[in-house]
């Protein structure tokens, strides 16, 4: 067998053993998280928050299953917090060589096979001779023996128990006593971009109503009013109505009657407005008909 070939097999092999490991370790934390925030009420915050207050109770088609907005919530804070949990774990793991893994497996190959490697272009009698003994000895080493069995069923038992904690915790709908969502809510209202208590950048960031005693002066009276205050591009633009003197409002029940003198409209004979149309010829058996319409319409 050559030996190259050989590790470069193995090498592929170990990175897909040390891949599913942490698919694993992510799905098991990714769950737990779950399990956790479901448990402490997460899902029931949604509502208290104005980002997600319009999303809150609705539900979403995927495969022809429903599902509810807090549920694909929760799952992503959850697989992205144990993303980021993961990637710690697993950022300073020590990644050893197939070939010393190998070697520790199999102490007839210590030292042989690294040399082997690493002499295998080269032909004399001394290197023909090692890759010779190596190669035979690699001829019974299997890809599995560089699986950790014991990290792979522990996030197998891992995966299986939280799963079935998850299932029996929603359907009953377990919480806890300690924390309330309107408590999550006023902690969670203080992050950026999420609670919606942030300094919006979109031009209108602020609408708000601050009471100032402010006076205002009309004739001999004064007015207490209240004065709104919005923020927009992050100027106080001052929205404040003065109260009205009532100068230009006259209530009907104490207004005077006052003679106005108008000038009446003189009548005017029919023959006057009467249209042209009455000396034009007309259809016959229609004549008296359309003179009849026009001094009804004349003396309206």
């Amino acid at each position: 067998m050559d030996v190259r070939n050989f590790v470069k097999k193995q090498e592929a092999a170990l990175k897909r053993y040390r891949r599913l490991y942490k698919i694993l370790d992510f799905l098991g934390t990714a769950i737990i998280l779950y399990l956790l925030l479901f448990y402490l009420g997460v899902d029931e915050v949604f509502p208290h928050l104005p980002s997600f207050e319009v999303r809150a109770g609705t539900s979403y088609e995927i495969l022809g299953t429903s599902i509810a907005f807090e549920t694909v919530a929760l799952t992503i804070i959850a697989g992205f917090l144990s993303l980021v949990i993961t990637f710690l774990r697993h950022l300073r793991d020590h990644k050893e060589k197939a070939m010393i893994l190998i070697e520790q497996q199999y102490p007839e190959l210590k030292e042989k096979l690294r040399t082997a490697y690493d002499n295998a272009n080269d032909e004399n009698l001394i290197v023909s001779d090692l890759v010779n003994a190596v190669s035979s000895g690699i001829d019974t080493v299997s890809s599995s023996t560089l699986l950790i069995k014991g990290k792979l069923i522990l996030g197998v038992v891992i995966i299986l128990v939280s799963s079935t904690t998850v299932v029996y915790v929603v359907d009953n709908d377990v919480r806890t006593t300690v924390v309330t969502p309107e408590e999550i809510a006023g902690l969670v209202e203080d992050i950026p971009f999420i609670g919606g208590n942030d300094d919006a950048t979109d031009g209108l960031s602020e609408f708000g109503s601050e009471e100032e005693e402010s006076t205002v002066d009309s004739d001999d009276s004064n007015t207490s009013v209240e004065t709104d205050i919005i923020v927009y591009d992050g100027v106080d633009v001052d929205l404040t109505l003065s109260g009205s003197s009532g100068d230009g409002f006259i209530n009907p029940e104490n207004a005077t009657d006052e003679d106005v003198d108008f000038d009446k409209s003189s009548a005017y004979e029919t023959s006057v407005i009467s249209s042209q149309a009455y000396y034009e010829d007309f259809p016959e058996g229609y004549e008296s008909i359309i003179k009849s319409y026009f001094e009804e319409l004349a003396n309206a």
